[in-house]
């Protein structure tokens, strides 16, 4: 029984140290429990934010690839109509025209 009126004396005596660990632990589990579901939640963003970066680098990829689809199809649209201009102009200098058949064709009378 002596042992017991001691624990009794102390803690009347200390009751303001135990009163103030008592809180620091139930804040501990309570924070603990909290940082449980902060930790699943920044788990959830870093997973989506992994499916986002994905979901852009494929974008990124695939738009080169029209970018680069589109050049080459310009480049030979420009190699045709290259070929083209220089066909147009060889036949017109090696078509023999004189000026009054230009004027002729003008809609143009030489008196």
């Amino acid at each position: 029984m002596l042992w017991l009126n001691k624990t009794k004396n102390w803690i009347i005596a200390h009751k303001n140290w135990l009163i103030l660990m008592g809180m620091f632990i139930l804040s501990y589990v309570l924070g603990k429990k909290a940082n449980k579901n902060y930790y699943e939640m920044a788990k959830l963003a870093k997973d989506q934010y992994k499916k986002d970066n994905d979901a852009l680098i494929r974008e990124q990829k695939m738009k080169e690839l029209r970018d680069n689809t589109a050049k080459r199809k310009a480049a030979k649209v420009q190699k045709a109509l290259e070929e083209e201009k220089d066909r147009r102009l060889q036949d017109l200098e090696n078509r023999n025209t004189d000026i009054d058949s230009v004027f002729q064709d003008l809609g143009i009378k030489k008196k």
